[in-house]
C-alpha cells in the first residue's frame, strides 16, 4: 500500500477537510460553481456540497471514515445522503468516498439512485487514487495527504497549471480586445450605416460595455440555438454546415462583424497566450485542405447514419464523439467553430438518440485534455465526457476490472460483467461488448 493510498484509508483530518478536498477534486474533474455548504457544522440541507457539469445539477457527498468500513455503512450513507437530491431540486449526486467498492458494490448504488430516477456519479478510493497520482491532482495531493511532489512531478505540475492559467487570460484578453475592437470599427463606419442616427451609436457604445462585463463573468455556451426538428444530418454537407454557421453567427454578439458561412481562407492556430505559430499548441489544416477534409467528415458521417438509426446507445456516442472532435481538428472557420460543434452534437443527439433538452458542453481543463487525447488517437476521455454531457452519468472506460460493475450505457438496464474473453466486459441484458482501452 503507498504512502498516499494509507493517508486515504486512515482518514485522520475530519470531515472539514474531507469536503475542502472533495470539492477540489470536483474542480479538477470539470465541475463548476462548486458550493460547499456547512463543513464547519450546522444544517447542510442534505448535502455536503451543491455543483453542476455541463448543465446537470448535483448534491456532492464525503464519506471519509477513519477505518475501512463494510459496505452495508457506506451504503447507509449514501442512502442518507441520496434523500438530499429531491431536498435541492438536483438531477443526481456524486458521492466521493475513501473505502474500496467492488463492482457488484457500485452497481447497486447506482441501482438505489436509478430506481429514485437520480443520476450517480461515484468516486471510490481507487479512482481518487488515479486523480490525485495525476499531474492536475499533485497540488491537492500535496495540500490535504502532505504528500511531497519529486522533482518530476514539480516540472509536470507547473507545466500543465503554467498552460491553464495562461489559457485563461488569453481567452479573458482576446475576448476584451475583440469587444473593443467592434465598437472602434463601428466608431468608424459611414454615418450612413449606421442610419445616421447618433442616438444608436450612444446605444451601441452602452451595449458593448456591458456585453464585456456580461461574457467574461459568464459562459454563452448555453445560449446556441436548440436542435431543430426540422433540420437533419441524414445527408450532412458542406453547404449544411455553412448555412448553420452562418445562423449561429448572426444569433451571437460578433455576427454582424465576422463573415458567417465562409471557410477560412487563413493559417491560424491555438497557442498558450503568444501571438507565435511556433508556440501554437494546435495547429489545424492548411486552408487548402479544410473544404477536402470537411468533405472527407460529412462523407463519413452521411455513411454511418442508417446504420445507427438501430444502433446501441454507447456505438452512437462514439461516432457522435469522433465527428465532434474530427470537425473541431479540422477547424473550417475563423470563429465559430466550438459553438457550430455544439450544436451539431446537439441536433445529431437530438435524432439519433432523442435527446430535446438543451445540451451545454463547457470549456473546462477534462473537455479541452480529452480533445488533446482525441489528437493522439484516444478517444476514450472524450466519449465518457459527452456521455455525462447527453445523460448526466458517466461510462469509465479502462482496464476490465475498471468497467465492470456500471451500469451498461447502451441499455441502462443492467449492470456490465467481464466477459468471457477476460479483454473487455458485456452487458447481461442486451449484450453489449466494451473491450478494455488503456
Amino acid at each position: 500500500m503507498s504512502d498516499i493510498e494509507f493517508k486515504l484509508s486512515n482518514w485522520r483530518d475530519g470531515n472539514v477537510a474531507a469536503e475542502r478536498m472533495a470539492g477540489a477534486i470536483l474542480h479538477l474533474e470539470g465541475f463548476s460553481s462548486v458550493d460547499p455548504q456547512c463543513p464547519l457544522g450546522g444544517p447542510d440541507g442534505g448535502k455536503d456540497l451543491l455543483c453542476q457539469k455541463n448543465t446537470w445539477q448535483y448534491i456532492a457527498a464525503a464519506y471519509f471514515p477513519t477505518t475501512n468500513k463494510e459496505f452495508k455503512d457506506i451504503k447507509s450513507k449514501f442512502e442518507g445522503d441520496l434523500a438530499g437530491v429531491n431536498k435541492n431540486s438536483a438531477n443526481g449526486i456524486v458521492f466521493l468516498t475513501n473505502q474500496k467498492l467492488t463492482p457488484g458494490e457500485r452497481s447497486q448504488l447506482e441501482a438505489l439512485a436509478e430506481k429514485q430516477s437520480h443520476l450517480c456519479i461515484l468516486y471510490h478510493i481507487e479512482r481518487i487514487l488515479g486523480i490525485l497520482n495525476s499531474p492536475a491532482g499533485y497540488g491537492v495531493r500535496l495540500q490535504y495527504l502532505g504528500t511531497p511532489m519529486t522533482t518530476e512531478e514539480q516540472i509536470s505540475f507547473f507545466s500543465r497549471w503554467d498552460t491553464a492559467l495562461s489559457d485563461k487570460l488569453h481567452e479573458n484578453s482576446l475576448l476584451v480586445i475583440r469587444e473593443l475592437s467592434k465598437k472602434i470599427d463601428s466608431l468608424s463606419m459611414p454615418l450612413t450605416a449606421m442610419q445616421g442616427d447618433l442616438g444608436q451609436l450612444s446605444e451601441f457604445a452602452q451595449r458593448t460595455t456591458a456585453a464585456i462585463g456580461e461574457l467574461v463573468g459568464r459562459s454563452d455556451k448555453a445560449k446556441i440555438p436548440a436542435p431543430l426538428k426540422l433540420q437533419s444530418t441524414r445527408a450532412l454537407s458542406v453547404e449544411t454546415i455553412c448555412t448553420w454557421h452562418r445562423a449561429i453567427m448572426l444569433d451571437t454578439a460578433r455576427g454582424g462583424f465576422l463573415p458567417g458561412g465562409v471557410l477560412r481562407d487563413k493559417d491560424i492556430w491555438i497557442s498558450k497566450g503568444s501571438a507565435s505559430k511556433e508556440d501554437a499548441i494546435y495547429v489545424p489544416p492548411h486552408p487548402d485542405q479544410v473544404l477536402k477534409q470537411l468533405e472527407v467528415l460529412c462523407d463519413s458521417w452521411n455513411e454511418e447514419y442508417e446504420r445507427l438509426l438501430t444502433a446501441k446507445k454507447q456505438e452512437i456516442i462514439n461516432e457522435i464523439a469522433k465527428f465532434h472532435h474530427g470537425f473541431l481538428h479540422i477547424h473550417p472557420f475563423i470563429d465559430g467553430n466550438g459553438r457550430l460543434a455544439r450544436f451539431i452534437l446537439a441536433q445529431q443527439a437530438f435524432e439519433l438518440l432523442g435527446i430535446t433538452r438543451k445540451i451545454v458542453i463547457e470549456d473546462r481543463r477534462p473537455y479541452l485534455d480529452s480533445l488533446s487525447k482525441a489528437d493522439d488517437g484516444d478517444s476514450s476521455d472524450l466519449e465518457r465526457e459527452i456521455t455525462q454531457v447527453l445523460f448526466g452519468v458517466e461510462f469509465v472506460s479502462g482496464s476490465p476490472c475498471q468497467m465492470s460493475g456500471q451500469i451498461c450505457p447502451n441499455c441502462g438496464n443492467a449492470i456490465l460483467d467481464l466477459a468471457q474473453d477476460q479483454q473487455g466486459v458485456e452487458c447481461s441484458s442486451c449484450s453489449a461488448y466494451y473491450p478494455a482501452s488503456s
